[in-house]
This record gives C-alpha cells, structure tokens and sequence, in this order.
C-alpha cells in the first residue's frame, strides 16, 4: 500500500470516528427528543467528505408482529424500494433477540421499542446501538375484558403488569396518572418498582408477566392488564377501548435503531428522508388509516 493510500485510509477513519463520536454525544445530550434532523444534517456533511461507506442496497429490518411491522410494511418499505432497495421484514417473537440480532449484523435496522428500553438495554449487555428516529407510537393502555371503565374496577382486583423494570415503572405511573394508586414521592419516578405503592386503597392485586407475551397471555388470570399499546394491537384490541391510555412522556416513542459503527451508511440517510416524507405524513394522518390514533413525535408539528 502507498504512503498516500495509508494517508486517505487514515482520513477516512477519523472522519468515521468524528461522525460516531458526534451522532453519540448528540443522542446522549438531546435525552429522549427526536434528533433526526441534526442526525440527517451531519450524515450528509460526513457524506461529502468521505466515500468510505460502501452502499447497502438490501436491508433486512427486524420487528415484532404488531403495528410497527405494519408500519413497515405498508407505508415504509414501498419508499425504499422505490429508492432502489430490496427489503427483508424479519419478524422476531422476543425483544431482547431483536436489538441481539442487530449488534451481530444479522439485521441492518430494528423497529419495536422506545429509548428507555433501547437505552437500558445496551447499557446491560455492552451494545453499540444507536437511535435514529422517532415514529407515531401506539401508547401503554389499561384493559380489561370484565370492566368498561375505571370506576367499574372492585376492590380487590387482579391487575396484570409487565416484568421488566422499564416498563414496569412505566405501569405504575399509568396507575398513578389514573388514579387507582399513589406513588412514593422520594423514589426516581423512572425506577419504581411494587414497593414504591404509597397507597393502593381498592386493595389492588398485582401480578407481574411478561409484558412482551401476546395480549390474551397477559391478561390471563388477571381481572385488567396495563399493557403496551403494540401488544394490544397485535391482539386485535381497539386501543379505544381502553380504560385508560397514557400521554406519552420523552424517551416512551417508539424508535428506529441500527448498529452505531453503520450511522454514516446511505440506508440510514434514506430511512430518515421516508420518515420525514410527505408520504408518510399522509399515510400516518389519514383519518380512516390503521396509524390514526397513534401519538405522533415533535416532527409532525414543525
């Protein structure tokens, strides 16, 4: 190799780690907000200054069953392969297998979960994933098949909630917000757990499951379920029929989420212009369209 080809492979390389470095601290600093317009303006300047990333024109995207799957399918991967790309929606049934599945490469971008969980998760297992976008989310519910609404609920009730300590605090919020419980004030409010109950006056029974099993299996057993709004979906609930749904807090919007070393590949780029698209847009806000009722990120409102 030449000195001078040593010397572009070098530039190349610090042009890449700037980038890396860049794209982290911006995603660490904005906490939970959408960041996708910064992230879509410093790709494109690293993209003008370095050819190093080669163009992936096959994209396997992972999901779970449920709306995000849907929202690929039907309004997402039309634009891409518009754009020239062949797509793969690889449907996985575990979220941890999903974010494993993309830090190994075996899937080039994942969409199913919000950054609290994404961040919570790289954090445990030593993962270099980043979010890049934000998309209209279906919101954490409270349903029940024997109560039509919250006043109904008896005393002594069994009320299903996730297992995992992100989404269980996020429950008890829920909880709290409607009413039924009261919280410890002296506890971070992102970390509560069953001992944090300050006051359950109806006598609540509380049953942890897996939060990531299908609708009918959360529920089971139990008289209410506080369940996540994609799950519910899946199930074939109508989320209108919900005692009562969340307002979703920063960092609980769903997120897109591809390995941190690919941020300056053009798929990522593209990824970022479909979301921001008119089409996606119409698709999202079509009063009749499956994604009416979803709550929609900042963008939607520039």
């Amino acid at each position: 190799m030449s000195d001078y080809s040593r010397k572009k492979g070098k530039e190349h390389a610090v042009i890449i780690i700037i980038f890396v470095v860049t794209i982290a601290a911006l995603i660490f600093l904005s906490g939970c907000r959408d960041t996708s317009e910064d992230i879509k303006s410093i790709i494109a300047d690293v993209r003008q200054s370095s050819e190093v990333i080669e163009e992936r024109k096959h994209l396997r995207i992972g999901v779970l069953v449920g709306p995000y799957a849907d929202m690929v399918s039907q309004v997402i991967e039309p634009d891409l392969i518009s754009k020239g790309y062949t797509v793969d929606t690889v449907v996985f049934t575990q979220w941890d297998a999903t974010n494993l599945a993309l830090a190994n490469g075996e899937i080039d971008l994942n969409l199913f979960q919000h950054s609290h969980f994404l961040n919570n998760f790289k954090s445990e297992h030593n993962l270099e994933l980043s979010a890049i976008v934000e998309v209209p989310t279906a919101s954490m519910v409270l349903l029940s098949e024997h109560y039509n609404t919250l006043s109904d609920i008896e005393s002594g009730a069994s009320i299903a909630l996730p297992n995992d300590a992100t989404n269980l605090a996020r429950a008890l919020r829920i909880l709290r917000e409607a009413g039924i419980i009261t919280l410890n004030n002296n506890t971070d409010i992102s970390r509560v757990t069953l001992d944090d109950i300050d006051s359950n006056p109806q006598e609540l029974v509380f049953n942890t499951v897996d939060g990531f099993a299908d609708y009918r299996e959360q529920l089971s057993g139990s008289d209410a379920v506080v369940i996540s709004g994609g799950r519910a979906y899946a199930g074939g609930v109508n989320l209108s029929d919900a005692l009562y749904s969340e307002v979703l807090r920063d960092g609980y919007m769903i997120v897109a989420a591809v390995r941190t070393e690919d941020l300056a590949r053009q798929y990522v780029y593209d990824f970022l212009e479909i979301i921001h698209s008119d089409s996606f847009r119409h698709a999202i806000m079509d009063e009749d369209g499956t994604f009416s009722g979803f709550q929609r990120p900042n963008y939607f409102y520039r």
